[in-house]
Formats: C-alpha cells, structure tokens, sequence
C-alpha cells in the first residue's frame, strides 16, 4: 500500500508542475563567467598577423585565450573578447601566431611608470563583469619581450 501511495503523490507533483501551480523561486541568476574586451591597434607593422589574446590569473595562474584574425590595414582595431570563468586579478597580453609571423612579437595591457618606463596593469574582475577598454596598443608591442609573460 505504501509504494502506492507514493506512486499517486509523485503523480500529483507532476501534474502541479506541469499546470504550472508549483513553480520554482527564480533567485538571482548564477554568474559563472566574465568577460575581458578591448581592441589591438599600432602593431609595429604593415600589416596584423593573427594574434593569440591571453588573460593569465595572477593567483591561480589559469590562463584563458582568444584567437584574433589579422588584418593588412594598418590602421586596423582589431577587437577582442576573452571569457574567464573564475575571479581574480589578470595580466592581459598578445603574442603573435606562430603559424603565420616567423618572428614571435608580444605585448602586455601596461600604462607609464613614474620613471617613464611601462609596467603591466592588473585587471581585476568578478565573475559577471564585462570588463571593456582593455586595448593593447602601439607602444606596448615595443617593451622588453621578456616582460610578456608566456601563455
């Protein structure tokens, strides 16, 4: 008798859930992800070969990529999007395609120190940010290379 009972009160609920009578709380959407976007301009060339766009934590050290296409306009932005699925703060930073540059040329999201010199700026992010304004630009392609990090 038992296992009947079961049976009617497991039909019941569907058929509540189905009429829609028993609905379930919507609480605030889960955020899982963030995003980091901006554009590359003023690659020291006449051209822009396709680039890898990397987002390194600095705590946990996971690494998350995008792909960016070329361009032979040498005024091109090229824009990007990189999605990160974890908290934390980042270094952002470029280094061509290996595929199509025979000469690996990187550069790193850095603005001016107070010596003159540039210095990586960490982009801090909480999941669901849409972090944007995160360009890397002419003067950034011509640091030290041992100042981008490696993916």
């Amino acid at each position: 008798m038992t296992g009947n009972r079961v049976l009617v009160s497991l039909g019941a609920l569907l058929m509540l859930l189905n009429s829609g009578a028993l609905m379930a709380s919507e609480g605030p959407a889960e955020h899982t992800v963030a995003t980091i976007s901006g554009r590359i301009a003023g690659y020291p060339s006449d051209w822009f070969p396709p680039m890898y766009v990397y987002a390194k934590n600095i705590d946990s050290r996971s690494t998350f990529a995008v792909y960016s296409g070329g361009s032979f306009d040498t005024g091109a932005n090229i824009e990007y999007t990189i999605t990160v699925c974890e908290p934390g703060t980042y270094v952002v930073f470029a280094w061509t395609d290996p595929e199509f540059s025979r000469v690996l040329v990187g550069a790193v999201f850095c603005a001016p120190a107070d010596d003159g010199t540039l210095e990586p700026v960490p982009v801090h992010v909480s999941l669901g940010d849409e972090v944007t304004g995160i360009d890397i630009e002419s003067g950034m392609f011509n640091v030290d290379q041992l100042m981008v990090p490696r993916p």
